[in-house]
């Protein structure tokens, strides 16, 4: 598997580590960038979170990487319609010139979708990780995502499962 540079968003940050599988980020990615609204969202306002640790670690090792958007006009309008995260996360990977960007929330990735970025979500990863066999069965992990309030389709989930 080719491993490439991506930006992420929180929600895959999040949940992955609530289902104790963050380090497929690692093994996934070669690096990846957060902009500084996920940093402050996930490490200094998820204290004590899922999360918060895993992406204090990943930085102190290199394979994560925090990073200051400049064009804050661009951010400053996706804020109408998004959190300041996904603003950021986005506008970063047009910066960096990061194609892939890791977005849960429907808004934002039909958003980044709609400005040329690909975009992988929680469920993706677990799929990459899947088609890599560094998962087996998927189907446990589906279930504690939803268990967490994930949301994903009847559809999706039972086409994911088979």
């Amino acid at each position: 598997m080719k491993r490439e540079t991506v930006v992420s968003n929180a929600g895959p940050l999040i949940y992955l580590s609530v289902l104790n599988r963050f380090s497929l980020l690692e093994n996934i990615f070669s690096t990846v960038f957060i902009p500084d609204a996920v940093y402050q969202e996930v490490v200094l306002d998820g204290r004590g979170q899922p999360g918060a640790d895993e992406v204090r670690a990943a930085i102190a090792s290199g394979w994560l990487v925090r990073s200051t958007v400049t064009e804050r006009i661009a951010v400053d309008a996706l804020l109408e319609e998004l959190h300041a995260g996904e603003a950021e996360a986005i506008v970063l990977s047009r910066e960096l010139a990061i194609e892939r960007v890791l977005l849960d929330d429907r808004a934002a990735r039909s958003k980044a979708q709609l400005m040329g970025l690909t975009v992988t979500g929680t469920v993706g990863i677990l799929l990459l990780a899947h088609r890599a066999t560094m998962i087996e069965d998927i189907r446990p992990d589906l279930d504690r995502l939803i268990e967490s309030n994930f949301r994903i389709s009847r559809r999706l989930y039972d086409q994911l499962c088979q």
